[in-house]
């Protein structure tokens, strides 16, 4: 049997709506990295996905939501029935994960897997992220030598 959702559009951000009249997706301040000087955060994050069903019957089954830690740890933090009716095209959706932990700096991946009603996997859309230690706020940053004695080698 052929696959039965295709994906279109995956990503994890800050924040994200699906329009009630429109249908039109908005993702506001896209994660690629979060940049802190100590760990745990307890972070707020929205997964954003398109599908499009390729066939004319229903499609139904469940979305599956992994994270993966730098530490090599999997775990699953989410999960949604997904009915798709024959008439629809498309399916847009939004996952929010309030209050979701991070603890480890380093790469972090969310997978999300789409199984059909007998179980079997027809799809996947991975998310990754980095945590980046940075020194904390209020302590001076050391000033940028880019030239011995600290002239730019910028004219004006």
């Amino acid at each position: 049997m052929a696959m039965t959702l295709r994906l279109h559009f995956a990503s994890l951000s800050l924040g994200a709506s699906v329009d009630q009249q429109t249908g039109n997706l908005s993702v506001f301040d896209v994660i690629e990295e979060i940049r802190v000087p100590q760990l745990p955060i307890y972070a707020s994050m929205a997964i954003s996905v398109a599908l499009e069903k390729m066939v004319p019957e229903p499609a139904n089954g469940k979305m599956l939501i992994h994270f993966l830690t730098p530490d090599g740890k999997q775990a699953m933090v989410g999960s949604g029935d997904l009915m798709v009716p024959g008439e629809q095209k498309r399916l847009k959706a939004v996952f929010r994960l309030s209050g979701f932990p991070v603890t480890q700096f380093g790469e972090h991946r969310f997978v999300l897997s789409w199984v059909n009603a007998a179980g079997n996997k027809e799809g996947e859309a991975l998310l990754d992220f980095d945590v980046i230690q940075v020194s904390p706020q209020g302590q001076p940053a050391k000033p940028l030598d880019l030239v011995p004695g600290g002239k730019s080698p910028i004219t004006h």
